[in-house]
C-alpha cells in the first residue's frame, strides 16, 4: 500500500506581517485572500471560486466572506475582472460574471516612511520573475523596462502626491522618520538626484 502527499505550497511576503497589513485586513480577509490564491490559474492568475466555496474552504460564513472580499479590494489585494470564462470543476468553481485576481503589494520605503506601494497581479508562473524585475528596476531605474511598469499599479504613500508636471512624487519627510542607520551612513552619492530620477522613471512609466 502506498500513500500520496501534496508537496505544492504557497509563499507569503514577509512584509505582509512586518508592515502590519495582515493585522489591518484581519484574519478573515487573509484566509479568503489565501483561498483565492489557491484557485488562481497558473498561467493567467484568474480565479473563479464561488462565495459558498470560499466559505467552505475557510470555515467563514458567506456574509463574512463577502465583507472580506470588499476589504481585500479596498486594500488593493484583490481585483475583479469581467469574464465569459468556463467553470473550473476541478477546483470547485462555477460560472460567474467576473473572476478574481489576487494581488501582491510591495511597499517602497525611505526610512520609516512608505513613499509608494507597487501592486502586482498574482500570476503564479510569472510572479518570481516579476518580483525580481521590480527589485532590479528600483535599484537601477535608468535601465528599467517600460513594459514592466505598464503591468503594475503605483499607489502614492501617505503624505505623498503625484506631480504630473514634474512626473515625480512630492512630499516633505521629517528627518526623524529616516532610520538612525541611514542617518549614520549619510546619503549615498547623488541620492537626491537618483531619488528624483527613480520616482520619475517608476511612476512616469507606470502611468
Amino acid at each position: 500500500m502506498t500513500g500520496e502527499i501534496d508537496t505544492t505550497y504557497q509563499t507569503m511576503q514577509r512584509d505582509l506581517f512586518a508592515g502590519g497589513l495582515a493585522a489591518k485586513i484581519g484574519a478573515n480577509a487573509f484566509a479568503v485572500w489565501s483561498a483565492i490564491k489557491y484557485h488562481a490559474d497558473f498561467e493567467s492568475g484568474h480565479a473563479w471560486p464561488s462565495i459558498r466555496r470560499l466559505a467552505e474552504m475557510t470555515g467563514i460564513g458567506k456574509t463574512s466572506v463577502m465583507r472580506a472580499v470588499a476589504t481585500l479590494e479596498a486594500e488593493h489585494m484583490l481585483r475583479k475582472a469581467a469574464t465569459g470564462w468556463p467553470s473550473n470543476p476541478s477546483k470547485g468553481g462555477r460560472g460567474h460574471s467576473h473572476t478574481y485576481i489576487a494581488c501582491e503589494r510591495l511597499d517602497v520605503r525611505l526610512g520609516a516612511r512608505v513613499i509608494c506601494t507597487i501592486v502586482i497581479d498574482y500570476v503564479p508562473h510569472r510572479l518570481a520573475d516579476k518580483l525580481a524585475a521590480v527589485k532590479d528596476a528600483l535599484h537601477n531605474p535608468d535601465k528599467a523596462d517600460p513594459a514592466l511598469w505598464a503591468e503594475v499599479r503605483i499607489l502614492p504613500g501617505e503624505g505623498f502626491a503625484w506631480d504630473p508636471a514634474r512626473k515625480a512624487l512630492v512630499a516633505q519627510i521629517p528627518a526623524q522618520e529616516v532610520s538612525a542607520e541611514a542617518a549614520r551612513r549619510g546619503p549615498p552619492a547623488g541620492v537626491r538626484e537618483r531619488l528624483a530620477a527613480k520616482t520619475a522613471v517608476i511612476l512616469g512609466k507606470a502611468r
